[in-house]
């Protein structure tokens, strides 16, 4: 079913702060016209989004966020909502997060001209017109994807390159100065190192790329090497570790063996006996070891006391004895290797110092006599003997070669070229899989380059003829038979035409701005005649800046007479055009954008002081006072400004948009003033309300909407929404809803319904 829109509602929306609705009626075409910045042509881009999930200028700018409105609550949801005849409306909320399938059909017509198009069309290179040719044309989605493959193109181009490149530096880091680096010269080099080094040589490069083959190879050379008796030698000086004992151990042995709990360690076998004998004996008031008199209960505390510092200071004793004893076996068993190596010297040919001699009898006697151990004199053995390892090592040092062996170099160079070849390889294998997929993907984009190119032309063959009709439409004394597109280097096309006989490529030698205009427009208006499946709708965005006057009028007439079964949504900030569109097609709807404020957003002609009301009762209703009294002052400044232009109020003078923000006092003074000069009965009628609604702004409204919020309380806000509603019915038919103004004439001074009539003007005023 072929779609139009019926309805356009928009909130918070690039620059829409509240809500704003656009009637088209039963799909009626309409004329839209405004200044520069007025907000028109947020239309355009709202159905755009709706239709397409983008805003081509906002993407291309990467100002994908800007789609919300700028100054919106963190709370307020931006969306765009669609009313058709058919399927295709709905409601899209930002951030959009419908999948491309959700749009993509829809994305496949073409519906939407702006001014710019045409503009990159005209004026840029011809790489730039072949994108603004397939935007006029709706082709988009095939142009994106041949500059995905391109990009993909280029990507594969810029790997293979520095895959190529990595492979040449492996090749030279491999061979010499000029020296030509091939498999064959790096096999054979390996292949000596490996006779020299008596190790099977490879047979092939992928052998050497194995790096077991290394492994193998090398490993069992080494085993096969014995080591002399001399280097077996030298090599024990390397394991030479100065033996340590710990301090804190030295120190706790010689504070527990010196307290008084270990001068019962001693007697131990006696006490522990005396505990025997009171344990298996009766006790009459007698010592039974010593026969004196003694409290046999006094004396067995005692026994078990003595037993129990005994038994703590046993197990504490042992603790520190274990660790000691190994130190001593440890202080023995490297004077027993340094003497060894002492005594071997002089058969190598090396003279070593003395070994010192380490205290061990000393040290063995403290520890079984319990004695504390002289800590000084264990520490400087130490010393003597880390300053022995010293002068040994040097010795070592001096006797053992200056440098690895030939045979070391060797097999040193053999690894370090394994793994360069390794290397090598491998970039090898990876920059030929880059030139492979390289070369598809060139293939493949000049493939689907040709194949649009070739399509596209049969398009606008198919269309040439539509397009000739539209464009003699607007320069009926031109003659332009047909229009193909061809190759323009290699990175672009041109468009061609046959004009008057002649083939020109490119248009532009022949045409003007305002003639390359039109054939953009008759490029976009015959592709979607031809082509459009489900929307019957045209959106052009200020398409006529480069048309004169005459021209204008022939696009008027133009789509007024041959789209007249289309819906046409047209935006123009020209004021003759849209006169043109006004005559030329009385049944269109019209709407004009007077201007547009940061708080207030797109104005229009059109008042809408019932839905702000209606607005800011729902918000009162839900208890958001801040938000009912901003809607409400915003609904009664729409009722001042309508009153003052429906009745004409003599207010003064201001250029352009200053009209639209106009001081609340000026309006009232507006007011009063052309109702006492046409309707006085009506001015004193109303004059108490007024009083109240001016007060209503300054102490509750704008308290409140100025003051942060939480001034006002919600009862005054709802007194103040009342009498503004009172306001507003004053105008208002109650039968038919329709607008009551005195313009002059009885006539028209009555509503739809013919039931109220406007306050007569009293005679003789």
């Amino acid at each position: 079913m072929s779609e139009k829109v019926e309805r356009l509602v928009m909130r918070a929306f690039r620059g829409v702060p509240g809500e704003m609705t656009v009637d088209f009626g039963q799909g009626e075409s309409i004329a839209v016209y405004g200044d520069n910045g007025t907000g028109k042509s947020t239309i355009a881009d709202a159905l755009e989004w709706y239709f397409t999930g983008e805003i081509e200028l906002l993407n291309h700018e990467g100002r994908q966020h800007a789609v919300r409105y700028v100054g919106g609550d963190d709370g307020e949801v931006t969306s765009v909502e669609v009313f058709t005849n058919g399927s295709l409306g709905g409601k899209v909320v930002f951030p959009d997060e419908r999948s491309a399938e959700a749009y993509h059909a829809m994305g496949r017509e073409t519906f939407l001209l702006r001014g710019r198009t045409l503009a990159d069309f005209i004026n840029k290179t011809k790489t730039e017109k072949w994108k603004a040719l397939v935007e006029i044309l709706g082709l988009d989605a095939i142009e994106s994807l041949r500059e995905d493959l391109q990009r993909v193109r280029n990507e594969l181009r810029k790997e293979s390159k520095a895959a190529e490149e990595q492979v040449q530096s492996y090749r030279r880091a491999i061979g010499s100065a000029g020296e030509a680096v091939t498999h064959e010269t790096v096999l054979a080099n390996l292949q000596q190192i490996c006779g020299m080094l008596n190790v099977d040589p490879p047979q092939s490069l992928d052998q050497v790329v194995d790096p077991s083959w290394l492994t193998a190879a090398v490993g069992a050379s080494v085993a096969g090497s014995e080591p002399s008796e001399r280097e077996r030698f030298l090599t024990e000086f390397k394991t030479l570790n100065t033996p340590a004992l710990d301090a804190s151990t030295l120190e706790g042995w010689n504070a527990l063996v010196t307290s008084e709990r270990a001068q019962l360690l001693p007697r131990a076998s006696l006490v522990r006996e005396a505990k025997r004998l009171f344990e298996t004996r009766s006790i009459d008031g007698r010592c039974p070891l010593c026969g004196q008199s003694v409290d046999g209960r006094q004396l067995a505390r005692r026994i078990e006391s003595a037993l129990v510092d005994m038994m703590e200071a046993s197990r504490e004793l042992e603790r520190f004895r274990e660790p000691l004893a190994q130190g001593v076996e440890e202080l023995a068993a490297a004077y027993k290797k340094r003497e060894s190596l002492y005594t071997r010297a002089p058969a190598m040919g090396l003279e070593l110092p003395p070994v010192p001699s380490p205290p061990r009898s000393a040290l063995h006697a403290s520890i079984e006599a319990l004695a504390p151990l002289d800590i000084k004199a264990i520490a400087g053995y130490l010393s003597e003997l880390g300053k022995w390892d010293r002068a040994a090592s040097k010795v070592s040092r001096a006797a053992s070669p200056t440098g690895p062996s030939t045979r070391d170099t060797q097999l040193v160079m053999l690894a370090a070229i394994c793994q360069q070849v390794r290397n090598w390889r491998m970039a090898e294998q990876k920059a030929a899989r880059a030139l492979r997929a390289s070369t598809l993907a060139d293939r493949v984009f000049e493939r689907y380059q040709a194949k649009q190119k070739e399509d596209l032309a049969g398009l606008l063959k198919q269309i040439s003829g539509r397009v000739a009709h539209i464009y003699a439409r607007l320069h009926p004394d031109e003659d332009l038979a047909a229009v193909s597109i061809e190759p323009w280097t290699a990175k672009g096309v041109e468009l061609a035409i046959e004009f008057h006989g002649s083939r020109q490529r490119p248009p532009h030698g022949v045409l003007s701005e305002s003639h390359l205009n039109s054939l953009a427009i008759a490029l976009f208006l015959a592709m979607a005649e031809e082509f459009n499946e489900q929307l019957v709708f045209l959106l052009l965005d200020d398409v006529i800046n480069s048309f004169d006057v005459e021209h204008r009028g022939r696009l008027a007439e133009l789509l007024a007479d041959e789209f007249s079964d289309w819906q046409l949504i047209v935006l123009t900030h020209d004021q003759q055009f849209f006169e043109h569109l006004c005559r030329r097609a009385p049944s269109w709807r019209k709407l004009e954008f007077t201007s547009w404020s940061y708080l207030s957003g797109p104005r229009t002609a059109r008042y809408a002081t019932s839905g702000i009301l209606a607005a800011a009762r729902d918000r009162l209703e839900s208890g958001d006072v801040h938000g009912a009294a901003a809607k409400a002052r915003r609904g009664l400044e729409e009722l001042l400004q309508e009153v003052c232009e429906a009745l004409r109020a003599p207010l003064p003078f201001r250029r352009g948009q200053a009209n639209d923000k106009r001081e609340m006092a000026e309006l009232f003074k507006g007011v009063r003033r052309t109702l006492k000069e046409r309707a006085k009965g009506l001015l004193e009628s109303i004059e108490p309300l007024l009083k109240n609604l001016e007060a209503d702004v300054g102490a509750t409204l704008n308290v409140e909407i100025h003051g942060g919020g939480h001034r006002s309380a919600a009862s005054e806000v709802a007194v103040a929404l009342k009498r503004i509603e009172a306001l507003d019915g004053q105008w208002s038919c109650p039968q038919c809803r329709t607008r009551v103004w005195h313009r002059g004439t009885p006539e028209a001074a009555r509503c739809k319904c013919g039931q109220t009539a406007f306050p007569p003007i009293p005679v003789g005023q």
